[in-house]
């Protein structure tokens, strides 16, 4: 039964068990007591009638007859009659027999005694069993209260099973829980001042030019090369914040865990033919290289537009921070545990100093040359590879360049 799981509740019933086993066996003893008085008492009487009846006359042979031979009914019928004449009923008053009155005392004595005996131990079991209880609930309650103030590391102590510990234990659960809670509401505040402090530095910046130029135009309307240069450069301020508008509306969707990947078998060279391609204009502009070094027929479990993003977010980056005339080198290759693609540049490197929070949102290093990067695009990517049930490592060497590698497992049935 899954009452006698609470050991306080076993406790409590070998207490009462105890106490009745204990009240049995007084009875038993208090019987065997009766018997022994009953015995006793009817031997005195007889006794009494034998020394009696020698006293006056009867031999000893008649009294010995007397009480060894079995009565018929026939001699029990007319002692009953001959004793009742004398008025010996089983009604007679008890005063008339002090021996009687005496027994019935100490019976009654003894009973009570035992009542009392038993009913102590029964009361102290209950006692102990609801004082125990009432300390637990106490403690607990303390505990609770403590919490309520601010001590969130406390718990209630419950070692032993019982479905009171069971109580305590799903309360202590509760509170790790609501702790968890709190501590991921203070991160999330956390963070949301920081990104909000982040959003009004980056939007700050843009929108100091925008005023400007806009003045400036203003004041030089009649001047056309003034009005097309400032004109370009308000173009490339809007671009700027579109850029990051869109690059926070998208992790903002990974953060509220809304977006839905759409994952399909896609073969990794068209996916780096088609990135690339979105380069083609710039790195032609710049005198920069693009390679790709890989089977074609590996293939990637992956959302197309998703993955897209973030292995072009790696090459921007890498196209970002290197002179004319650099390469960026993509390679991929499969084992039967992993597909991994390489994004390999001989750009300017990442400092030490760098390398471990590149990946934070909005981080721009002190040592970078780059003025018009928003500091999105590697988180953005990791969001996107961890989507993936990814991983995203860098390596770097100061002066000789980076390599980005991106590792997933090959999940195609799950």
């Amino acid at each position: 039964m899954k009452l006698f799981v609470n050991k306080d509740i076993r406790y409590f019933f070998w207490k009462i068990s105890i106490a009745l086993i204990i009240a049995l066996l007084s009875g038993l003893i208090f019987s065997q007591v009766i018997i022994h008085d009953f015995k006793a008492q009817l031997l005195t009487n007889n006794y009494e009638i034998a020394g009696y009846m020698l006293k006056h006359g009867v031999s000893p042979s008649d009294v010995s007859t007397i009480f060894a031979t079995q009565k018929t009914e026939q001699e029990l019928s007319l002692g009953q009659e001959f004793l009742k004449k004398l008025g010996y009923e089983v009604g007679i008053s008890n005063r008339l027999f002090p021996d009687v009155n005496i027994l019935l005392l100490r019976y009654r004595l003894i009973l009570a005694m035992l009542v009392v005996i038993v009913s102590i131990l029964i009361l102290t079991a209950f006692f102990l069993y609801f004082r125990r209880q009432q300390n637990d609930i106490e403690k607990a309650n303390d505990s609770i209260n403590s919490f309520m103030n601010g001590n969130t590391v406390i718990q209630i102590n419950g070692y032993e099973e019982g479905s009171l510990s069971k109580l305590f234990a799903s309360v202590n659960e509760m509170a790790t829980s609501l702790n968890a809670h709190i501590e991921r509401e203070k991160y999330t505040k956390e963070f949301l001042k920081e990104t909000i402090s982040d959003i009004s530095h980056q939007l700050k910046t843009p929108l100091t030019a925008l005023r400007m130029y806009n003045e400036i135009i203003q004041e030089e309307s009649g001047n056309e090369e003034t009005v097309e240069k400032f004109t370009g450069n308000i173009e490339k301020a809007l671009t700027r914040m579109e850029i990051l508008i869109q690059n926070l509306l998208k992790i903002a969707k990974f953060d509220s865990g809304t977006i839905i990947m759409n994952k399909k078998e896609k073969n990794i060279r068209v996916l780096m033919e088609k990135i690339i391609s979105d380069f083609e204009t710039r790195r032609e502009q710049e005198h920069k290289n693009i390679t790709l070094n890989g089977s074609n027929n590996v293939a990637l479990y992956c959302d197309e537009v998703w993955i897209t993003e973030a292995i072009g977010n790696l090459v921007k980056n890498s196209l970002d921070h290197m002179e004319r005339g650099g390469e960026v080198k993509i390679t991929w290759e499969e084992t039967p545990a992993i597909t991994r693609i390489i994004i390999k540049d001989n750009g300017a490197g990442i400092h030490p100093e760098d390398i471990h929070h590149i990946f934070k949102r909005f981080y721009r290093s002190r040592f970078s040359q780059d003025t018009q990067g928003i500091g999105l695009g590697l988180s953005l990517a990791k969001s996107i590879v961890e989507a993936h049930n990814g991983t995203i490592t860098v390596e770097s060497t100061l002066g000789e360049g980076s390599i980005f590698t991106l590792d997933f497992l090959k999940l195609t049935n799950m």
